[in-house]
């Protein structure tokens, strides 16, 4: 009899950690949950939770695992090409007797440069030359077309620093020769049609385009990729493990509410 017993203490005993929080036993005078109630299940909570650490620990480093490989696997190399260029004001042309003048107007040149090079009559044709030069897509379709050139604009970047006479201009491409070829095409359009623009402006090129330089590190970017697909598992096995556990209370709280019910 007294090993019986034992056993069913034992078995009771097991149960205890998991249905003690999701089922509370409570008297009829007592419906109300105290600071002490919220504290042990509080710290019966943290007892479940331990049993889930392993299973986050092991998709953080899966997820860890499998944006490194998919970084390495499937790398997207880009490349940038940079040029620099000069902006002087041919003073036959125009009176620079006024500094300040001679500065609106350089600043003026500068950012109507900027312009000029993000418009489509510039870009468009630009795209739709490499498009053809690369195949990869049907000259002929236009919203591909449209695509492309948006693409192109999203990748070219001007910009006029404060108080110079110097324009920097970046194409972004994920080929290096081909990123400096569109810094090269893109900077003489701009300067050709400045100069049919204008005829007291010179725009001269001091640093022509660079070679096509990888924009960061492989190392930075298979480190993020890493990161990011931890992060995306972890979310997913605290949404499993929230999952299980409102099942299981849920059946929990219903076999003591039958428990409960055969009893009266």
């Amino acid at each position: 009899m007294a090993e019986e017993m034992n056993r069913k203490d034992a078995a009771q005993e097991k149960l205890t950690d998991r249905n003690y929080v999701y089922v509370r036993y409570e008297n009829d005078d007592d419906d109300e949950m105290d600071i002490y109630d919220i504290i042990t299940l509080c710290k019966k909570g943290l007892l479940i939770a331990k049993r889930y650490i392993a299973l986050l620990l092991v998709f953080f480093v899966l997820g860890g695992v499998v944006g490194f490989v998919k970084a390495k696997v499937f790398k997207e190399e880009k490349y940038t090409s940079t040029a620099l260029l000069f902006v002087d004001l041919d003073r036959d042309a125009i009176d620079t007797s006024n500094d300040m003048n001679e500065s609106s107007k350089i600043s003026m040149l500068a950012n109507s440069f900027s312009q000029i090079v993000s418009s489509d009559s510039v870009i468009a044709p630009i795209a739709k030359q490499y498009a053809l030069d690369s195949e990869d897509i049907d000259v002929e379709n236009e919203d591909a077309v449209n695509t492309k050139v948006d693409n192109l604009r999203e990748n070219i970047t001007v910009t006029v620093p404060s108080d110079t006479q110097t324009i920097n201009v970046s194409v972004t491409d994920d080929n290096a020769e081909r990123c400096q070829s569109i810094c090269e095409t893109i900077v003489d359009t701009g300067i050709k049609a400045m100069d049919s623009a204008t005829n007291y402006a010179t725009i001269s090129i001091v640093s022509p385009a660079s070679e096509g330089k990888k924009e960061k590190s492989e190392a930075a970017g298979a480190a993020a990729s890493a990161l990011t697909m931890a992060a995306i598992f972890l979310v997913v096995a605290i949404l499993i493990v929230a999952v299980r556990e409102l099942g299981i209370a849920y059946k929990t709280h219903e076999a003591a509410k039958q428990e409960k019910e055969k009893k009266n």
